[in-house]
């Protein structure tokens, strides 16, 4: 058993006795925090945390401790799925678990002394759940969590909080609209903490990172992977596909192939926008290089399809890049590479640039459409520029599309705030 235990600052010294002997009973421990006692935090901040862990299935239970065990009850079953006891004897903690299935044992430092709390710890571990006439009960407590629950879509009719992604990058980069770069583990725990579920992921090289690893990382936030960008191939390392240098061009496919040998284990599809280069040379040379670059794209396409992972193609601005620039441009390419697992990612920001009208270009897009970004006019945070977010929501939910709306966007001005901005302009859209 996996048990996630946090407290606040004074609740830490018996936050500290229970690890110890949970440790003596075998079992693995994930401590929220705090580290230590001498600064004052928010037990709200530390009940997430847990809540987190638990209802997304990387701990079995959690247990929580403050002064009373009353903030931490009150804000631990805040968190949809999360039913947490607060217990002072070995009675209560029997009860909550054999007829209320209690995922978080609350306790309070100044109620219980260390080894009443391993008491009641004890029972609590011990008694199973009994179900019979319990489950109904527990069902209708569900469904009423579920009905208050922030993640409940008001508009368009397909949104939902569960569909959105922030961008980050594993490492610093000269590539602009990505958050916390080079501070992984610190993105992932923001974007957690804001309540969102997924990320896509920048990365240089495959090799950057284990796979294990990135799983272990997004387990422990309780986040997925939605995507893998691969542009900074291109920009740092000279990978692209279309370069007039076979072997660049040919590096970047074995590039690609590792990122999709990647995205196979965490389950996301891989970006293929930057990563295709820029034309140069003459007329008949970029005629040349655009179709090396297809070839390239198709034998990446089928090397995908065998491992069960979708391409994303994805049409960047004029000023970047000179090749597919319009969802006109990118659907040509689809159609001459004609794979079932390629599909477009339309961003909003080049849109802003390239389409004569966003709704319309998705409109055009279709059923061919497999993933967006949105960024506002001026690549800030949506709803920080001038972009009509509303017409294209009404474009998404026209064409049925239920995919990642995931999020690019510059850290203005700060990568906190940014993402912070993000959050609202989301909630707003849920009307949360």
């Amino acid at each position: 058993m996996k048990i996630a235990i946090g407290s606040d600052h004074v609740g830490y010294p018996l936050k500290q006795d229970i690890i110890r002997f949970l440790q003596t009973l075998g079992i693995e421990v994930v401590d929220v925090g705090p580290s230590t006692s001498d600064q004052p935090v928010d037990y709200p901040d530390y009940a997430f945390a847990v809540g987190r862990l638990v209802t997304c299935g990387f701990c079995e239970r959690g247990i929580l401790i403050c002064g009373t065990g009353l903030g931490m009850s009150m804000a631990a079953n805040k968190i949809p799925g999360i039913r947490a006891a607060l217990c002072d004897d070995a009675f209560l903690a029997h009860f909550s678990r054999a007829h209320n299935d209690a995922n978080v044992l609350c306790l309070g430092v100044n109620v219980v002394t260390p080894k009443r709390a391993e008491w009641i710890i004890r029972e609590w571990l011990s008694t199973p759940f009994e179900h019979g006439r319990h489950v109904p009960r527990l069902s209708k407590l569900d469904l009423a969590f579920q009905s208050q629950s922030n993640y409940v879509a008001t508009y368009p009719s397909r949104l939902s909080w569960d569909r959105f992604s922030i961008s980050l990058s594993l490492r610093e980069t000269s590539f602009a609209p990505v958050l916390f770069a080079g501070r992984l583990e610190e993105g992932l725990d923001a974007v957690a903490q804001a309540g969102f579920r997924h990320v896509e992921l920048s990365l240089r090289d495959a090799q950057d990172i284990q796979s294990e690893q990135l799983i272990e990382l997004l387990k422990q936030h309780c986040l997925s992977l939605s995507a893998i960008a691969t542009g900074q191939s291109c920009l740092h390392d000279q990978l692209c596909l279309s370069s007039p240098d076979e072997s660049l061009s040919n590096g970047a496919v074995e590039r690609l192939k590792a990122f999709i040998e990647l995205a196979q284990s965490t389950n996301s599809a891989v970006i293929i926008g930057g990563i295709r280069g820029q034309l140069v040379g003459t007329e008949q040379e970029m005629r040349a290089q655009r179709q090396r670059a297809i070839m390239q794209m198709k034998a990446c396409a089928r090397f995908a399809y065998d491992k069960g992972i979708s391409l994303l193609l994805e049409p960047i601005n004029r000023y970047e890049t000179n090749f597919i620039n319009t969802t006109n441009e990118a659907l040509t390419i689809l159609e001459e590479i004609n794979a079932p697992n390629f599909k477009l990612l339309l961003d909003t920001f080049h849109m802003n640039i390239e389409e004569p009208d966003i709704p319309t270009a998705i409109r055009i897009a279709g059923d061919h459409l497999g993933y967006i970004h949105f960024a506002d006019s001026n690549r800030h945070a949506p709803g920080s520029g001038h972009i009509d977010f509303k017409g294209v929501l009404q474009a998404l939910d026209e064409i049925g599309y239920q995919g990642t709306i995931s999020t690019e966007i510059l850290p203005i001005p700060d990568d906190i705030t940014a993402l912070q901005k993000v959050k609202e302009f989301y909630q707003t859209l849920i009307g949360v």
